[in-house]
């Protein structure tokens, strides 16, 4: 039986000034543990930390910085009092000069340090959990009826980043983001069969991730710096009007939903250890949005977008069945997932 945390144990998330990171340090912090948030600088995380001081009580969540990532050991401190892990954490760049460095290579890399500096130093980590994505199964070759579930991988994306490279032509950079999310994870299980840490670890792999942002934003350009929460904003505030946009892979998430799952990934660390967990609530379209925003707030109806009305959902492709089994995660809707993200940002319009 794998030893598992208890409530008022402390817990490390990486990245918690980041969309998902604020959401996984508030879901510990809701279940009773005390958050340790890794920020590049201690200023970047002011605004979360006096967030959650408010909410949880002063002494709970606490800031831990770690300067730049690249530099080795910037995890040694941060891991050596913690009983859990919560790496979410990766590098989001999408006008890298050098995709293959600055973002495949320094995803792998930091995933790496981090599962090292536990390795050393974390005396008492007992659960690591990695944030992965669903982009990491799902392989653009596979036939157009195939469904992803964990056992399928996208190493293809490596190579045609590769492929990309030897022919001179500039590096796509969400493939390059894409690639980096499979590397990365490949290199967490690499390290599981190699080093055999006394911790268990698993992976969660989000589709695409909406729902409040956490800290409230304080302004527009907060939002405008969100990764994927300002595309559901964006159609809200006015300044995308073309609900037709198709992102290629139709399959959403709240982002309370992936940050649960980690919470319940390291809470049945018996279960989840050496498992990935797809996190996806189904298909959406952007027009379904727009539908969403125009009938919940009518008054707007000159600024929403109205594109095509009732267009059809795509079939889903993702098989989410293993994290409501292992998890218990009850998936939230794309309505309550839309209106979560402007009820989170709605006082800025």
């Amino acid at each position: 039986m794998v030893s598992s945390i208890q409530a008022g144990a402390r817990v490390l998330v990486t990245g918690a000034t980041g969309y998902v990171g604020a959401q996984v340090a508030d879901q510990f912090l809701k279940a009773g543990y005390v958050v340790v948030g890794t920020s590049r600088t201690a200023a970047k995380a002011q605004g979360v930390k006096n967030y959650f001081d408010d909410k949880y009580g002063a002494g709970k969540f606490e800031v831990y910085e770690t300067g730049d990532l690249v530099k080795d050991g910037a995890f040694d401190g941060a891991v050596k009092d913690v009983d859990a892990i919560a790496h979410v954490a990766s590098p989001v760049i999408f006008n890298a000069a050098d995709p293959i460095k600055e973002v495949i290579e320094l995803a792998v890399s930091s995933t790496l340090s981090l599962l090292n500096s536990a390795l050393q130093y974390g005396k008492n980590v007992k659960s690591v959990v990695v944030t992965s994505s669903a982009v990491s199964v799902a392989d653009g070759n596979a036939a157009p009826d195939h469904v992803f579930t964990e056992e399928d991988w996208n190493d293809v994306a490596f190579e045609n980043v590769l492929k990309q490279k030897e022919s001179g032509q500039p590096i796509h950079p969400f493939l390059a983001y894409i690639a980096s999310k499979n590397e990365a994870e490949r290199a967490i299980w690499r390290f599981k069969d190699e080093k055999k840490p006394s911790f268990t670890i698993s992976t969660i792999l989000p589709s695409f991730v909406y729902g409040a942002i956490l800290p409230p934003p304080a302004t527009v350009q907060e939002v405008q710096a969100n990764t994927t929460a300002k595309e559901i904003v964006f159609y809200y505030s006015g300044e995308n009007q073309d609900p037709s946009k198709d992102l290629g892979i139709n399959v959403f998430v709240n982002v309370t939903d992936v940050a649960l799952a980690h919470v319940r990934a390291i809470e049945r660390a018996d279960k989840s250890d050496g498992q990935r967990y797809i996190l996806s609530s189904g298909t959406f379209t952007f027009q379904q949005a727009a539908d969403i925003l125009r009938e919940a707030y009518p008054e707007r109806q000159n600024i929403i977008a109205k594109g095509q009305p009732g267009q059809k959902t795509p079939k889903n492709n993702f098989d989410h069945s293993k994290s409501v089994r292992d998890l218990g995660i009850e998936y939230k809707d794309f309505k309550a997932t839309v209106l979560d993200t402007i009820d989170s940002v709605k006082q800025l319009y």
